[in-house]
């Protein structure tokens, strides 16, 4: 008896979803800030998402139809969503909205350090659905999300905000 193939290109287009919602909020992010500093991380962290975006895109379409084999249909889909849980957003336009609404910069490092934690979490299962020759890609996404956060984490200690 086969098992049932997940297309692990559905992974990666969950991926590009989630890096959009972050390059949204991150848009949103700097264009409310009044603070030049704030604004800088904010900026560097949208560039970083529209570069994971186009990394997740080359990799979708390197994947050339590559699946993953699967104990019963739908095995992957589920844990790769049980590993997204709730999302921060639901859409892309709710991401930017709510940056505009944050109500001050230490709230938009909050909510942007939870955006960067859910994205590792995503990437470290989606790590496992690609073809291994994709996780150094991966790892390196991983690598770059915990920098998002450290320079985050030490913005928000510059601006006196944070526990």
């Amino acid at each position: 008896m086969s098992h049932p193939l997940f297309q692990a290109a559905e992974v990666l287009d969950m991926a590009i979803e989630i890096e959009r919602m972050g390059l949204a909020f991150y848009r949103g992010c700097t264009a409310a800030r009044a603070s030049e500093q704030a604004a800088e991380v904010f900026e560097f962290a949208a560039e970083q998402e529209q570069q994971h975006i186009e990394l997740f895109a080359r990799m979708k379409r390197d994947l050339d139809q590559y699946t993953v084999p699967e104990s019963y249909p739908g095995e992957t889909l589920a844990y790769v969503r049980g590993l997204i849980g709730d999302t921060i957003f639901a859409t892309v336009d709710e991401a930017a909205c709510s940056a505009e609404e944050m109500p001050d910069v230490d709230s938009a490092i909050d909510k942007a350090v939870r955006l960067e934690r859910q994205s590792i979490a995503f990437y470290s299962g989606l790590r496992e659905v690609v073809r291994p020759s994709e996780h150094d890609a991966i790892d390196e996404v991983i690598a770059e999300e915990h920098r998002h956060i450290r320079r985050l984490v030490a913005l928000q200690h510059e601006l006196g905000g944070g526990d």
